[in-house]
């Protein structure tokens, strides 16, 4: 299957165009969007559909800059329930990461990665499905997207810059004074930089419990997009997205089983048809919240094993070694001593 993005960047467009007097009718000629879909509440464009679509508004509009303006007009609700769910984060370094996981869940061309080195925190924006790319109009309206939406949820400037892997648009020049910040072209990967400091920004709306509920609420969403698609190898990943929550911690086969309304068996059989277990899947949660748990010096090894639901640390630690070749003790040395 195609990958899809959700219908709400159709919204935006058609909403930018109208500056040119273009109506709806003419930017979806020659698509296979019909009108009747801008009035569903839960719809997604087909990736190649929507590259098209930025095409024609191109070609209608006669703004090579068009991107631009899109992306100064990118919204955190033009995300849907993941841009909910990270409009009630406690801090932009949470609701980034909670884009990064489930963009990514949501879409498999476009992945969001953050990274941190240093004193300096990047934003990716991997493409990792050749056949399926952004085009660069696209491209810019995403990057500059990611910086309206964090000036938007925290109340403060980004600063920094972005950078992209091609070169200079001829129309750069006209319009580079009404961005909010940097461009940096020809470049090897595209990216959002900026100081690491500003993940620690507190967001205007951020409130704990709404947050993990709209966090249910991308996982449901993801579920029946990845149902409505038929898709095949979506079970596994879910699973892993749904098996642990940052307060409960680990939940069992069968309550996992009840929030994608299917069966005991019937899980147990999708994940044997995708050549896993859910038990292999609650290892591989594990070891991947246990380095995270262990990369803040401030976690004991015995606060993380009761979180990761060991009940004794004992257990945590072989299985530390088992995923690591080492204790959770010289991880948290070996990882202290690259922060210094």
């Amino acid at each position: 299957m195609q990958p899809a993005l959700p219908g709400t960047y159709v919204h935006l467009l058609i909403d930018v165009v109208q500056r040119w007097d273009i109506s709806i009718e003419q930017l979806l000629k020659s698509t296979k969007i019909q009108a009747e879909q801008l009035q569903q509440t839960f719809w997604y464009v087909d990736f190649i559909e929507f590259n098209r679509l930025l095409e024609n508004a191109e070609r209608l509009t006669h703004e090579p800059a068009l991107g631009i303006y899109l992306g100064l007009q990118m919204t955190v609700s033009c995300h849907g329930s993941v841009g909910m769910a990270a409009m009630v984060s406690k801090n932009l370094g949470e609701a980034l990461s909670v884009m990064e996981q489930f963009i990514g869940m949501r879409c498999a061309a476009l992945k969001p990665r953050l990274d941190i080195e240093g004193d300096i925190a990047y934003l990716y924006l991997d493409q990792p499905l050749p056949e399926y790319r952004l085009n660069q109009t696209g491209l810019i309206f995403m990057m500059l997207g990611f910086v309206q939406m964090s000036k938007a949820l925290t109340g403060q400037d980004l600063s920094g810059w972005i950078e992209f892997d091609f070169a200079q648009p001829e129309y750069f020049e006209r319009i580079q004074s009404e961005l909010p910040t940097k461009f940096v072209f020809n470049q090897s990967v595209n990216r959002l930089v900026f100081p690491k400091q500003h993940l620690e920004f507190g967001l205007v709306m951020a409130d704990p419990m709404i947050a993990r509920l709209a966090r249910e609420q991308c996982k449901r969403d993801i579920n029946q997009l990845s149902i409505k698609l038929g898709e095949k190898n979506q079970t596994s990943l879910l699973v892993k997205e749904l098996l642990f929550d940052e307060v409960q911690g680990f939940f069992k086969l069968n309550e996992v089983a009840e929030k994608l309304n299917i069966s005991e068996r019937t899980l147990q059989r999708q994940l044997s048809a995708e050549g896993t277990t859910f038990l292999k899947l609650q290892d591989e949660v594990r070891k991947k919240h246990a380095k995270l748990l262990l990369n803040n010096e401030k976690n004991s090894i015995e606060q993380v094993a009761i979180q990761l639901g060991y009940s004794e640390t004992s257990q945590f630690t072989r299985a530390f070694k088992r995923w690591m070749k080492m204790t959770p003790k010289n991880y948290q040395m070996i990882v202290k001593n690259k922060l210094l």
